[in-house]
């Protein structure tokens, strides 16, 4: 794959995590407080599993980021990664009917730091990696709100029909 058809396939992948915490009802990071269907757990027990999901969502965005180049990273990245947007999902979507806007804004922003993480895999594979200020960050963070902005005008300003209302 070249460069030119990887930048491509990378805006589709960014796409598809910006959309798809509003298209779905599917869990895909623990959240720090109970959601409403959650079992009755000690208060604890809720920071503790979001603390841990999201350590193990930095430890795959830090594989992919940085140790790209190695192919054991990268598979040990991609499975960390995969683990953890699949175990909220498993145990939190069958119990919560319907997640909040604030779960579905936070799936975003842990989305953006994943896509990221991705990119700079990318960009390690094909070149060095050039340094990027703040500059960058902050279009890069537009340009993904951007892209989930479909997916919040359906799920929260169009009017379906015969749908169960929205937390």
């Amino acid at each position: 794959m070249y460069p030119a058809e990887s930048i491509w396939i990378f805006i589709a992948l960014a796409f598809v995590f910006a959309i798809a915490p509003f298209l779905t009802e599917r869990a895909f990071v623990f959240t720090l407080w109970s959601q409403t269907g959650e079992g009755q757990n000690p208060l604890w027990f809720y920071p503790l599993r979001a603390v841990l999901s999201y350590a193990v969502i930095g430890a795959g965005c830090w594989l992919l980021g940085t140790q790209a180049g190695n192919l054991p990273y990268l598979l040990a990245g991609v499975l960390l990664l995969g683990l953890a947007l699949y175990a909220p999902g498993a145990v939190v979507t069958p119990s919560v009917p319907v997640k909040h806007v604030s779960t579905r804004l936070l799936e975003v922003l842990i989305g953006y730091f994943i896509v990221g993480a991705i990119g700079f895999a990318i960009e390690a594979n094909y070149a060095n990696p050039s340094v990027k200020n703040w500059e960058f960050y902050a279009i890069a963070a537009c340009l993904y709100v951007v892209l989930a902005y479909p997916g919040f005008v359906w799920r929260h300003l169009m009017k379906h029909p015969g749908r169960h209302k929205t937390a």
